[in-house]
């Protein structure tokens, strides 16, 4: 039997993001059952739409218990609901809780064909918080099939309050449509809908930890033909190494939000780092333009700006969009990280000098407060 400990740290890129161990156990896992004292819309979005788990829920049975107590919202049981109808063996389950103590477990446990058995407990919920924004900390147990890892407690407790763990009908909607917590500038993942600041629209999006003040400009290259998937954008080795700081092929994940020209966001995606097998070049693929052709002159920007250890803000601006000119000079004349397209790692004051109205400077300092943070 192992253990391993570890303190999710949104400051460091050597960190393990609890959304990364859930990915690596279900690798190979026959079951997967979870208990969990809140959920958010895109925590469990994010979660069951990421390719392992996808895979997993393919031939395997994901089991799902949350608590109605606090923090988990309709919005979050309805797209529970939906998932369910999506994937024949995933089970939602919701907590009733009897008493007036809070349901608060983080909890997940794995089954493995050859008897093998896995836990992961911790202090993170199904939350972009809890799985990759916030401190948090968790163990991962392994036991092999001739290792005793004693879960009677968990049997126990399941067979207890068996009659306290239902499907999401209209009584639990109705509980859940109570958990609406008040904003204090903060993420509050409670909140349904988007939440007006400022200029700004913000949707179950996560704020800049402020520890970090890096940009990456990149040149897109046409992929696949002008209607191929050019949005699974390639870099060299050199940028997925010191910008992105991701081993490709690996359950580590790249965490996305696209800030629009509109000052609003699109909802967060995990995205793996994957190589291309035409080129061997590592990718990573955004969710903005799909299905929109690669223009017939001049090339896509994308604009990235780091917010903590694998997590980025991004944009996607075509020719002829305000701010694509002066990102398109910057990638010329700054000195170039890597072979091939040209792309620039550089900072908010260079940025906010060549487009003082960029709404990666302008939209997100407005929500986090940061204003003329350098």
């Amino acid at each position: 039997m192992d253990c391993e400990f570890h303190l999710q740290d949104p400051t460091s890129p050597d960190t393990v993001y609890l959304f990364e161990a859930i990915v690596a156990a279900v690798r190979g896992a026959e079951s997967c059952t979870g208990l969990f004292a809140f959920a958010s819309r895109n925590g469990v979005d994010s979660l069951i739409g990421d390719p392992e788990t996808r895979d997993f829920l393919r031939q395997s049975t994901m089991n799902l218990i949350v608590g109605i107590d606090a923090v988990t919202n309709r919005s979050t049981l309805e797209r529970l609901q939906e998932l369910e109808r999506e994937h024949e063996h995933l089970c939602v389950r919701v907590f009733r809780n009897p008493t007036d103590a809070l349901f608060h477990p983080k909890v997940a446990r794995f089954d493995y064909p050859d008897g093998g058995r896995s836990l992961i407990v911790g202090s993170g919920n199904l939350t972009p918080g809890g799985l990759r924004q916030n401190f948090e900390a968790f163990c991962v147990v392994r036991a092999t099939a001739g290792e005793t890892l004693d879960l009677s407690s968990w049997d126990r407790f399941l067979a207890g309050h068996a009659a306290d763990i239902r499907a999401i009908d209209e009584a639990a909607l109705a509980r859940a449509a109570r958990n609406v917590m008040p904003g204090n500038g903060r993420q509050r993942e409670a909140r349904p809908g988007a939440q007006a600041v400022g200029s700004s629209v913000v949707a179950d999006v996560e704020l800049p930890v402020g520890y970090t003040d890096r940009f990456l400009v990149a040149q897109v290259p046409r992929a696949g033909g002008r209607l191929g998937r050019w949005q699974q954008i390639h870099f060299s080795r050199q940028v997925i190494e010191q910008f992105f700081r991701i081993q490709p092929g690996t359950t580590q994940r790249i965490y996305l939000t696209e800030c629009r020209t509109d000052r609003t966001f699109g909802d967060p995606v995990a995205r793996p780092c994957v190589y291309s097998r035409a080129n061997l070049n590592p990718k990573i693929e955004i969710a903005s333009h799909r299905g929109v052709p690669y223009p017939d002159n001049g090339r896509p920007i994308a604009l990235y700006r780091e917010q903590h250890a694998r997590s980025f803000f991004y944009m996607l601006l075509m020719p002829g969009e305000p701010g694509h000119d002066a990102m398109l000079v910057l990638t010329e004349d700054f000195e170039n990280v890597g072979g091939g397209m040209p792309r620039v790692i550089t900072d908010t004051a260079t940025v906010r000098d060549v487009w003082p109205e960029c709404p990666l400077v302008t939209a997100i300092d407005a929500i986090s407060g940061t204003g003329e943070r350098r």
